[in-house]
């Protein structure tokens, strides 16, 4: 039977809704009331999605026409009767979207806000991309992609933000002046540098040595001197450099910048930074001490591992370098200067560095940049004038060789001893060259080596000889290489000399180093490049660091990890903060006939977290071997690397729950949430790099894996949620094609009438069970609801 024959139609406007009358069937039908109303509901649905909203758009005319073959009767009066209904009551509710209000009539059209009245009292149905944007926001009940993507934007950005936050308290970046050094002690004697207020504020200072703690008493006063605004001169930089030479052995002594007295015999400290240091016993004299050593600290570092080597009481502290991470290339001495200021603006460091007798040699960073030599002369004399200017030092090696007159652009090697035992601190960075492929390099200049052979020459005068080298010295040989494996002539000869001098004879000597970002020993297997055999060449040689900073690599080590020449080492996390120094206990008994021993503790957080311990005795070198031993170092701690590989795991967690509940044709979207979970996995990350980096410094690991871990977890609920929605819906839907389905009404197809009204999966079989249940129709397709 022909459908358009038989049915002619009227509409009932006191009607809810539209429906179909069929001329010839006067009786009521519900079912074909009840599917005729959803027709011309969905009709108008569509109309709404696509910004239609009266017949005067002409796309209007185009829809009706469309559908108006399919479905006979359809007039446009219908349609655009249902979309003022929807209008109506979107309004009801505070008008709000419109959406909403198909939402409530069981749509899922596109959020579209409803505008008041215009001046023409007509309602308008604005669109545009704010209301598009906003629809899709409110897809799937709001669990969908754009939202997940928003929610781990979220997270990237509290990222940035906690990294920021992390990196202000952890870090001092403004300068500091109140701040004084003792260094150069010796048993009578001292050096102090003391840092002037930055601006005039018209408050008098003094600076005070006592050995009294109470510096106010005057009579115990062996050093006040005026350090107030005015009392410097152009050519101090507000640096006074002071020095005392009647000091008594083995006698504490106590120094800080002072306000003026009020109260007889009590004097107010600046800041409460008082400063102290023992001088040790006369030459020659032994004596039984700790030193406390590390390198590698970034700028300005608040880290409470300062105030735990404080807690050990060493005699003396020797950075080996890279006292800051400012990679300063200026000819302006006071940008040198204030990079100090920053170092000493952390209170646990400035504790630390005031409190024990300070030795410090430069490395890369806080020499000129990273892995940077001598050959910028004019930046080198500049960096070397800051060190002369803000550093307490021994008596350079350039001026008691009289090499050089100048201590301001003499390069910095030192000596000088504590009892029994003889320290020397090499310059290895403002006289050195680097290798090339036509060029061997030198280390350091001839000048610096004949005073070092002769200083080594003396070994027999001492119970230890303790070398400090900034370079690593185990690095292999490589053309260019910072290490001395760039410098091979140089260490080949220098270890030859210690094998044919220290080797053949004491055998005592001992080699600190830093730069390589760890803790790491060798016993001498790995130290000998003498090329001989007769003598032991090999030495003890213990890396110390970093003070506060990634181990070495970074996260390069990750994907590949490089092999360290060490017994005993790599005692550091190359992807993370690591906080580390070492001990160096002399034990000298006062009966020369017995041999002293050094006992050797590496530390990593705190004073009480032991890593690494040692005890030599005696005679301490050995022979080398050409099969030295490596060592790798991890990545991550435990509970770093587990935070990192549970977020990892649950960035694809996501993407497999949409697969397996919503079928493998939904690949393309299950990707996108793979996609967007991994790039803002390394968003994250980046965020947390990013942020830190507004201070020059580095990220903390645990928190980028904490926030990761939270993330990941979050967007897998979210993504649940989003698949429950979506599954649920599906029960709401009615996958109806209209031709058909008016066929089937009309009588053309009887088979079909029993699954016109089957909603896909949701276990209906006839009409009656459904007509409690809201029905969508769409005329062409089944509405996707995208998570």
């Amino acid at each position: 039977m022909d459908a358009a024959s038989v049915v002619s139609e009227t509409y009932t406007e006191d009607s809810d809704t539209a429906v179909y009358i069929d001329s010839k069937q006067a009786a009521w039908d519900p079912e074909k009331e009840l599917l005729q109303s959803a027709v011309v509901g969905s009709i108008a649905k569509q109309c709404i999605r696509q910004g239609v909203f009266s017949r005067d758009d002409s796309r209007f005319q185009s829809i009706i026409e469309r559908y108006g073959s399919k479905c006979p009767g359809l007039r446009a009066d219908m349609v655009e009767r249902r979309i003022e209904e929807f209008a109506k009551r979107s309004n009801n509710n505070n008008n709000v979207s419109l959406s909403a209000g198909l939402n409530s009539l069981g749509g899922d059209a596109m959020a579209l806000p409803l505008s008041n009245e215009h001046d023409d009292g007509e309602q308008q149905f604005p669109s545009g991309c704010m209301s598009c944007f906003k629809s899709k926001c409110k897809e799937n009940g709001g669990f969908n992609l754009l939202t997940y993507t928003f929610l781990l934007l979220f997270f990237a950005i509290l990222m940035f933000i906690i990294s920021i936050i992390s990196t202000h308290m952890d870090y001092n970046r403004a300068p500091y002046r109140n701040w004084a050094l003792a260094g150069g002690v010796t048993s009578t004697s001292a050096e102090f540098r003391v840092r002037g207020p930055q601006s005039d504020d018209n408050l008098r200072r003094e600076f005070v040595v006592s050995p009294n703690s109470n510096l106010g008493i005057k009579k115990d006063q062996i050093l006040n001197v005026p350090v107030s605004y005015t009392d410097f001169s152009d050519e101090e930089h507000f640096v006074k450099k002071l020095r005392l030479d009647s000091l008594e052995p083995l006698t504490t002594y106590y120094y800080a910048i002072t306000w003026p007295q009020v109260v007889p015999n009590s004097v107010t400290v600046v800041d409460d930074n008082i400063g102290s240091f023992k001088t040790p016993a006369p030459e020659g004299s032994r004596m039984n001490f700790t030193v406390a050593l590390g390198s590698c600290s970034l700028t300005g570092s608040r880290s409470q591992i300062f105030q735990s080597i404080l807690e050990l009481e060493p005699q003396l502290f020797i950075n080996l370098g890279d006292f800051h991470y400012e990679d300063l290339v200026t000819l302006d001495v006071n940008e040198r200067l204030e990079a100090y200021d920053k170092v000493m603006g952390s209170s646990s460091q400035r504790s630390l560095y005031m409190r024990t007798i300070f030795s410090y040699i430069w490395d890369d960073h806080d020499w000129l940049a990273n892995n940077d030599d001598g050959s910028n002369v004019d930046a080198g004399n500049v960096a070397k004038q800051g060190y002369s200017l803000g550093i307490p030092h021994y008596n350079l090696g350039p001026i008691e060789t009289q090499t050089s007159t100048d201590e301001g652009t003499a390069a910095k090697y030192q000596a000088f001893t504590i009892g029994t035992v003889r320290f020397i601190i090499l310059d290895l960075r403002s006289e050195s060259r680097k290798s090339t492929a036509s060029y061997g390099g030198k280390v350091y200049s001839d000048e610096q080596k004949e005073w070092l052979f002769s200083e080594l020459s003396q070994a027999d005068n001492y119970d230890y000889v303790v070398l400090a080298s900034s370079r690593p010295w185990t690095s292999p040989d490589k053309i260019g290489s910072d290490g001395w494996g760039g410098f091979v002539s140089d260490r080949d000869e220098l270890s030859s000399f210690i094998a044919s001098t220290i080797g053949a004879g004491p055998k005592n000597l001992f080699v600190i180093s830093g730069d390589n970002h760890m803790v790491a020993f060798d016993d001498g297997t790995s130290t000998d490049y003498s090329g001989q055999s007769e003598f032991p060449g090999g030495f003890p040689l213990l890396h110390s660091g970093p003070l506060s900073n990634y181990g070495p690599g970074g996260a390069k080590n990750i994907f590949k990890p490089r092999e360290y020449r060490f017994t005993e080492g790599c005692m550091a996390v190359s992807s993370e903060l690591n906080y580390q120094f070492s001990t160096i206990e002399f034990d000298l008994p006062q009966d020369t006939a017995e041999s002293g021993c050094l006992r050797i503790k590496g530390y990593s957080s705190s004073s009480d977290n032991i890593i690494f311990e040692k005890e030599l005795c005696g005679e301490i070198m050995r022979d080398g071997s050409a099969e030295q031993d490596t060592c790798k170092m991890k990545s991550f701690t435990a509970p770093t690397a587990a935070m990192l590989l549970v977020a990892l795991i649950l960035t694809m967690v996501p993407g497999m729950l949409i697969l397996y509940f919503l079928g493998r044709n939904r690949w393309v979207l299950a990707l996108s949430y793979f996609g967007i979970g991994i790039l803002f996995y390394g968003i994250t990350i980046a965020a947390s790099v990013v942020g830190a980096l507004c201070f020059g410094e580095r990220a903390k690991a645990l928190d980028v894996s904490a926030v990761l871990l939270c993330q990941t977890a979050i967007g897998l609920a979210f993504v649940s949620i989003a698949i429950r929605r979506y599954c649920s819906s599906q029960y709401d839907k009615i996958d109806i094609a209209v031709p058909e389905k008016i066929a089937a009404v009309s009588g053309e197809d009887d088979s079909a009438k029993e699954s016109v009204f089957t909603p896909a999966n949701d276990g209906f079989k006839n009409l009656e069970e459904k007509k409690q249940t809201e029905i969508e129709v769409q005329p062409t397709e089944e509405i996707e609801v995208i998570l």
